[in-house]
């Protein structure tokens, strides 16, 4: 028996636990299919996808890395995540745990040509995610320019009148102002949250004060009145806590004590990891960095072999190099109109052969025996029935009828259908090195004389499925290198 277990989330006001039942239908009808026995679930309701800070989906990755199940099942792609950076990352986790990622609702092989249209159709979730978050800003900007409150924590200090907009809470106020008076003094963060939680006082969350919590209060703009949303910035908007001078001085301080503290350098992301092969031992390559003598870091992609001397005399490419001329050469080879025109129908017909539309039939069942529900309900106000309850349970089936007629729009949207020229409009819409190596590039074998690279496209198609990269890295040709026309 293989251990599945089952991920489900809705995003938003407009759904609600109704689709995490037809999510929990669709996959349990696809595990059945499979061969597969749903032993656990894992749901988080009204939160979005667009970013990994979401309860049961962190309990499940953790579980995972427990080896507590052999398989995950979710509805769809955009259920894991709508961004890629997130998608990646996750993925590659369940793969190291040995965890198959299945979708119910989307056929994606596990061949190579599976693997790009995973990554065309992330790429559809992230930008209707971006598109969504587009109308909900300008809906937002509207409430902005009125001085209303659009939602998230309200500041401490604060607390929101009948018409929605921001009143001071006298009490909390008074927290806000010692705050700013003990950090201008020089006080340490520590010894503020120290005195605030003694006091009794609590974040707005009504957990205790941690040293993070204050430079957020410090920093925030409200407290002088000014109302910032994205591109909006409204001057005298709010009722001011902290006079304008006094915030100003607080700044000051806060860079001095940012400046005090050491930057860390970001850490370097290969993103040939796990791709590159030494083209001599055929051995993983893998990044490895250093520091010159001027205190300037360096980035390189070593053979182990190589670096262990064991045999291996193969030299360190520099990552950049390396990782812009694979970009190049790929975005050059996959927008060969023949590359494009072949990827876009198969990618395609892998779609069509999944008709599936199991939770769209649910959701009109649904409407169908609450359309009859409501018509007996009616018939029996009609013939004089006289119960406290008829009317109750009218107006409790119309309610329903609303959300389940938002749950069938929605899952009518979500089965959506690439055609191939939405596919290639996709495909040329890639020119981040980043996202160009993760979804078209599968293998890459680095010779002194030439890169062999090759691609997510299935062996039929051998002038589609590698490209051969001259390289001038050394002066002669490795004679080692005489078998790289064949993969090894």
């Amino acid at each position: 028996m293989k251990r599945t277990a089952f991920y489900g989330r809705y995003s938003g006001k407009n759904q609600t636990e109704q689709s995490i039942e037809g999510q929990r239908r669709v996959c349990e009808a696809y595990a059945k299919q499979k061969g597969l026995t749903i032993v656990a679930e894992y749901v988080d309701r009204a939160l979005s996808g667009k970013t990994d800070n979401r309860p049961d989906f962190l309990r499940l990755m953790a579980d995972c890395g427990k080896k507590l199940y052999d398989d995950v099942i979710i509805y769809a792609t955009d259920r894991f995540a709508r961004n890629k950076y997130d998608s990646a990352i996750y993925k590659a986790q369940l793969k190291k745990y040995g965890i198959k990622l299945h979708y119910a609702t989307e056929h994606i092989p596990d061949g190579p040509e599976g693997i790009i249209l995973e990554s065309l159709m992330e790429g559809l979730a992230e930008y209707y995610s971006a598109e969504l978050s587009q109308k909900i800003k300008r809906g937002i900007r509207e409430s902005v320019l009125k001085g209303k409150a659009v939602g998230g924590n309200v500041p401490l200090g604060y607390k929101i009148g009948p018409d929605k907009s921001f009143v001071i809470d006298e009490r909390e106020a008074e927290a806000v102002r010692m705050i700013f008076d003990m950090y201008i003094e020089g006080r340490p963060n520590v010894e503020i949250c120290d005195r605030l939680n003694a006091l009794g006082i609590r974040t707005v969350r009504g957990n205790l004060f941690t040293k993070s919590s204050i430079p957020r209060i410090i920093q925030n703009e409200k407290y002088i009145g000014v109302y910032a949303c994205g591109e909006i910035k409204l001057e005298d908007t709010i009722p001011q806590i902290i006079p304008r001078e006094k915030f100003l001085i607080a700044q000051k301080e806060n860079d001095r004590r940012r400046v005090s503290k050491q930057a860390a350098l970001p850490r370097a992301e290969y993103l040939l990891s796990g791709k590159l092969y030494c083209g001599h031992c055929k051995k993983k390559m893998v990044g490895v960095s250093g520091t010159g003598k001027l205190g300037g870091k360096f980035f390189y992609y070593y053979c182990p072999d190589a670096r262990a001397k064991r045999g291996c005399d193969k030299k360190q490419v520099p990552k950049n190099w390396l990782e812009d001329r694979v970009a190049a050469e790929t975005l050059d080879h996959i927008l060969k109109p023949e590359a494009i025109s072949y990827i876009s129908k198969t990618c395609y017909e892998i779609q069509l052969k999944d008709s599936s539309d199991e939770e769209v039939e649910f959701f009109r069942r649904r409407i169908a025996e609450n359309k009859k529900a409501l018509s007996n309900t009616l018939k029996a106000i009609e013939s004089g029935v006289e119960t406290m309850t008829l009317p109750v349970r009218l107006r409790e089936l119309e309610i329903e009828r609303i959300k389940l007629g938002d749950e069938l729009r929605a899952a009518e949207a979500r089965k959506i259908v690439l055609t191939p020229e939405h596919i290639e409009f996709m495909l040329r819409q890639y020119t981040d090195p980043k996202e160009i190596i993760e979804c078209f590039v599968s293998e890459v074998y680095l010779y002194d004389d030439k890169l062999l690279l090759y691609y997510n496209i299935n062996e039929n198609q051998p002038d589609l499925a590698y490209s051969d990269l001259a390289l001038a890295e050394s002066d002669g040709f490795d004679e080692r290198s005489l078998c790289s026309t064949r993969r090894p």
